[in-house]
């Protein structure tokens, strides 16, 4: 759904039974950039992770963090990045050129499989 008034790229709201990812277009300007928030996005949908805007920064992190693990399992798994780079692309920006997402969203989804779940991409 998309509303310009929203002060941030995108978000996931609830009322009631429904859920709707909203996106602000004055803030996303790339496919790029609308394919990570969808990403992100749709890792609050499969968690639940939501919190209200007032809510403490505490939940708010775990809530965000939930969000981006839910979605870097199921759509950066550590064997498709391990591929990507036995093809030559090692580095964040050559990782995010091949999966087409933000840099700064492969650099996300590096630190929680190497730092979060030991994983070890130089095998």
């Amino acid at each position: 759904m998309p509303f310009a008034a929203l002060p941030r790229p995108a978000c996931t709201v609830r009322d009631g039974r429904y859920y709707a990812v909203v996106l602000n277009f004055k803030r996303l300007h790339t496919v790029r950039q609308v394919r990570t928030a969808m990403l992100h996005e749709s890792g609050h949908l499969h968690t639940g992770a939501l919190h209200k805007v007032d809510s403490p920064f505490q939940l708010v992190a775990q809530n965000e963090h939930r969000a981006d693990a839910d979605s870097f399992r199921r759509c950066l798994p550590a064997e498709e990045i391990r591929q990507a780079m036995r093809q030559g692309y090692t580095e964040p920006w050559q990782l995010a050129d091949y999966f087409d997402l933000d840099e700064d969203y492969i650099k996300k989804a590096l630190h929680y499989w190497t730092e979060c779940r030991g994983v070890d991409f130089n095998q």
